[in-house]
């Protein structure tokens, strides 16, 4: 008997774990609000934790600046490279309630780190650590974007910490 009961346990939690909704992998070409371009790959490993590898062209020390006579923007650009684990929330209740899901559109925390090169080329430029916490939707089947808010925490060559608010968009396949 306990055989039997231990097996209906078994299949319950099996069945249990295969509705729910699980983040899709994914490949994404990308940009961010400042400019640059970066091709990645989400990986969903476990649960609902995916892990994104990024590599391109991102934007670094992006600058608005305006007067009554003029508005400017200005950026650095550097080649980058970005890992960031990321843990998807409320996917299930999106998905009880009728909402999208496909392309992993839910809400998330993620920690990426990216390292970025010097504007030579030779070397390390930057290291930095930004937990935010962000909302992504996909749209019309390929699309997706993202906002995403937090703290930027640079490690490396000085430690230096300030407020991260993110947007991007980008294609998915």
């Amino acid at each position: 008997m306990k055989r039997v009961i231990l097996s209906l346990v078994a299949l319950a939690a099996a069945l249990s774990l295969a509705a729910q909704v699980r983040p899709q992998n994914n490949h994404t070409i990308s940009t961010t609000l400042g400019a640059g371009l970066e091709y990645g790959f989400e990986w969903a490993f476990v649960g609902q934790a995916t892990v994104i590898g990024r590599i391109g062209y991102v934007s670094k020390d992006f600058m608005l600046r305006s007067s009554l006579d003029n508005f400017q923007w200005s950026t650095t650009m550097a080649p980058a490279v970005t890992l960031e684990p990321r843990y998807y929330f409320l996917m299930n209740w999106r998905d009880t309630h009728g909402k999208y899901t496909s392309g992993n559109s839910a809400e998330f925390f993620g920690v990426p780190v990216m390292a970025s090169l010097r504007k030579d080329g030779k070397g390390l430029g930057e290291l930095a650590v930004s937990p935010v916490l962000g909302v992504r939707r996909a749209f019309a089947r390929h699309w997706f974007h993202e906002f995403t808010a937090g703290a930027d925490l640079l490690c490396y060559p000085t430690f230096i910490a300030s407020p991260h608010v993110g947007y991007r968009i980008g294609y998915l396949f």
